[in-house]
């Protein structure tokens, strides 16, 4: 009887877990179901089209039927102004004979913009997407209201790889920015580099307004390269007093004034050429930078010699390319005769033991009027027999011998 109770209780046992693991499976099958069928929504869906596919007029679509269904609305009020000003901007609106109805609603829009709008728009702006463009002009376009998030996200310094991008919304708002501009400029909280920013801005807008302004925030500063940013946005206004103030910072100990005195020369009317050459020696890099771009506008024949050393200096690549370009340039006007001899006798002749200042070297002579230079040079100087046994004996980097197989081909 106890075996036959026994043998009852286990088949009973062994059903109530098949039941129970049923269950389960169940449960597992229904929650693996419920994680597979996720739903995408309106707005997901609009800003991959406008960001990811440049889709504005579809997007445009599924934005608007976003915002009514979004409990939170900043992200697709932000995205569909962006829509708008994307597809008129690339004529997508025009050619399906929706412009005069996507001007109306960005314009409608832009003045409606609040606060978060706006900060989701700068968010949007760091993702760096096709739309940059088109986003931008939306801050300009809202003008003042919209200087206050700028200048927050560069005093904290966020989104730091599109600073540039922000100082040009701010200096297209224009006049309707410069008492913010100032304000911040003079603000204890606003970094010293950021100010000299600032001021650099006003001067590129050019509102005389700020005269006095900018007067009073460089007496009462005591950064140097502050005031001397104010000495230039004050010469830029027509006050040519400043300009002896300003030259004579290219001699200055403290960097931030040489950097500012030195990027001031190209808007000076006639600058010591004489003085920017030496510049070309400094230490930092940035005054060296500003000094070559200030002798494009402002060409010295004498600037040559220190544009050669500088090749192989210990700049950054964007500095020496700049070099390059201003040497390039005196090619071309006739400032620097002898040129592509003087580069074949430094490549072939000295150890450059940089290859990529080997290769910015051979690129200069590939240029048109340095070409021009060997296949008129005396027979003598034989440069192109130089340049072809360099290439067969000394070069050992691939990129550069590339280079020059291209140029010996050219020059056959």
């Amino acid at each position: 009887m106890q075996r036959t109770r026994r043998r009852a209780y286990r088949r009973k046992h062994k059903r109530n877990m098949k039941r129970v693991l049923t269950i389960l499976l169940l449960i597992a099958v229904v929650s693996i179901g419920c994680q597979q069928e996720q739903v995408i929504t309106q707005l997901e869906v609009g800003r991959a089209k406008l960001l990811d596919a440049g889709l504005a007029v579809e997007a445009v679509e599924h934005l608007k039927r976003a915002e009514v269904e979004e409990a939170n609305k900043v992200e697709p009020r932000a995205l569909l102004v962006i829509a708008y000003g994307y597809a008129l901007d690339e004529n997508m609106a025009k050619v399906l004979h929706l412009e005069n109805e996507y001007q109306a609603e960005r314009d409608r829009r832009i003045p409606e913009l609040g606060e978060y709008e706006m900060k989701k728009i700068l968010q949007i702006l760091d993702e760096r997407h096709r739309v940059q463009k088109s986003a931008m002009k939306i801050l300009v376009d809202k003008g003042a209201p919209a200087v206050p998030f700028v200048l927050e996200d560069l005093v904290k310094g966020r989104y730091k790889h599109v600073h540039n991008d922000l100082i040009e919304i701010l200096t297209q708002i224009g006049s309707k920015a410069v008492d913010q501009l100032l304000a911040a400029a003079g603000d204890a909280k606003t970094p010293a580099a950021l100010k000299m920013r600032l001021v650099r801005i006003i001067g590129d807008i050019g509102d005389v307004s700020a005269t006095a302004g900018l007067e009073s925030l460089g007496n009462a500063t005591p950064h140097a390269g502050v005031k001397m940013e104010v000495n230039t946005a004050l010469y830029l206004f027509g006050n040519k007093a400043y300009q002896d103030k300003i030259i004579a910072g290219l001699d200055d100990s403290d960097v931030t004034v040489r950097r500012a005195a030195s990027k001031a020369m190209v808007s000076l009317t006639a600058p010591p050429t004489a003085e920017i050459v030496k510049e070309l020696k400094d230490e930092d890099d940035t005054v060296r930078l500003y000094a070559a771009e200030a002798l494009q506008k402002h060409p010295d024949a004498s600037a040559v010699d220190n544009l050669i050393d500088a090749l192989t200096s210990n700049s950054t690549t964007h500095t020496k390319q700049v070099f390059l370009d201003t040497l390039n340039l005196y090619a071309e006007t006739g400032l620097a005769n002898g040129l592509a001899g003087r580069l074949i006798t430094l490549l072939t002749t000295t150890e450059v033991t940089e290859h990529e200042d080997r290769l910015r070297i051979v690129q200069l002579l590939k240029k048109p009027a340095l070409r021009k230079q060997i296949q008129e040079a005396d027979q003598y100087d034989n440069l192109p027999h130089k340049l072809d046994d360099y290439f067969r004996t000394k070069e050992g980097n691939d990129m550069v011998k590339v280079a020059l197989n291209e140029l010996l081909l050219v020059l056959e």
